[in-house]
């Protein structure tokens, strides 16, 4: 026995049996002496059990706190690793995380370039073009127009101007009771040789612009006061005759001619039928139009 113990097993702090003894037995119990009162305690605490307590309460913080939930509630990007090994029985209880798509890079983990932010100052984009719709067509020849709008019974101001052509390059259509109604179209056709011919008609051809031809067969209106030229000779027996340009207009105050002929003839009368009235002054002349349906009356204009 030590010197420092009773002989009931009770250990001694000193001499002074006021203070604090502790004594422990091997059958589990203690007792404890405060200011000279016993206090019992009963444990049963072992190592291994504490060790088992301390994994408890580590699954049970591992299970509450979710760092995949935390990272997704930040919105920060999640990292992930590809760990190797096998997955224990029973399936694994961690819960996977959400794929996110990640972040899209240049070449080679470079950042993409912002397209705006890498457009040349300098370079001007060129403009979409957009297919345009086709041009329109070439506005018609106004001399086709012109002959296409000349209809049988149209009064145009078109003669022979003395010389073997007409005095205007398209019809120009008037009112047929006009002093300048000088010809009627009578019949419209493909070529000008279909018109019927003789004295005081005109065919008038044309070709248009799109390969296609046109003629206008013309009767010349005649009319009192009007003039035309004429080639005068002397008959066998002393009396005048001629030819004259029954198509042409002359001036009747026009002192020359055209070259071949020598005299300006004045209309007096137009008969579709009967004989020329007789003037005591001066010769009357007679000619047959339009293969004798009508008579002109005529005399020569005096000096």
């Amino acid at each position: 026995m030590n010197s420092g113990e009773t002989p009931d097993g009770s250990g001694r702090d000193g001499a002074d049996g006021g203070g604090t003894r502790i004594s422990a037995r091997a059958d589990g119990r203690s007792k404890i002496t405060v200011a000279g009162r016993d206090i019992n305690s009963t444990y049963f605490v072992s190592a291994s059990s504490a060790a088992i307590a301390a994994l408890v309460g580590l699954v049970i913080l591992v299970g509450m706190w979710q760092p995949w939930q935390e990272t997704a509630a930040t919105g920060e990007p999640e990292h992930t690793a590809t760990a190797s090994g096998s997955e224990p029985p029973g399936g694994s209880s961690a819960a996977t995380a959400p794929y996110r798509e990640p972040p899209s890079t240049g070449r080679d983990g470079e950042e993409p370039e912002d397209p705006e932010s890498s457009l040349d100052p300098t370079h001007t984009p060129s403009p979409t073009l957009t297919p345009s719709a086709d041009p329109p067509p070439d506005p018609p020849d106004p001399v086709d127009v012109a002959f296409a709008s000349a209809g049988v019974g149209t009064c145009l101001g078109v003669y022979d101007d003395g010389w073997g052509k007409l005095n205007l390059e398209r019809p120009v259509a008037v009112d047929c009771g006009a002093g300048f109604a000088y010809s009627k179209v009578t019949m419209v056709t493909t070529s000008a040789s279909n018109c019927p011919g003789g004295a005081g008609r005109w065919g008038w051809g044309h070709v248009n612009d799109s390969g296609s031809s046109v003629a206008l067969c013309l009767d010349r209106v005649f009319a009192a006061g009007q003039c035309f030229p004429a080639t005068l000779n002397r008959q066998a027996d002393g009396s005048l005759g001629g030819e004259g340009r029954l198509f042409s207009v002359w001036g009747c105050d026009r002192t020359r001619v055209p070259r071949g002929e020598n005299a300006i003839m004045v209309i007096t009368a137009v008969l579709n039928g009967g004989s020329c009235p007789r003037r005591t002054d001066r010769q009357t002349f007679t000619w047959q139009v339009f293969n004798g349906a009508a008579t002109v009356c005529a005399v020569q204009k005096g000096n």
